[in-house]
């Protein structure tokens, strides 16, 4: 791919990542909590087995 579509490329994609946070609006209080704690402890507070609908 060439230095100029590349940069055409990437240009395009920046521009749908802003409007898609637009119009995804804020995060509510309880939302970023969720995150918040998601950052902190990983994937240590993920259900697992049948809490997370594995098959028996």
């Amino acid at each position: 791919m060439s230095p100029k579509k590349r940069k055409a490329k990437l240009l395009q994609i920046a521009e749908f990542h802003a409007e898609a946070r637009r119009l995804a609006g804020s995060l509510s209080a309880n939302q970023r909590r969720f995150i918040e704690v998601a950052i902190a402890h990983g994937k240590e507070l993920e259900p697992g087995c049948w809490l997370a609908g594995g098959r028996n």
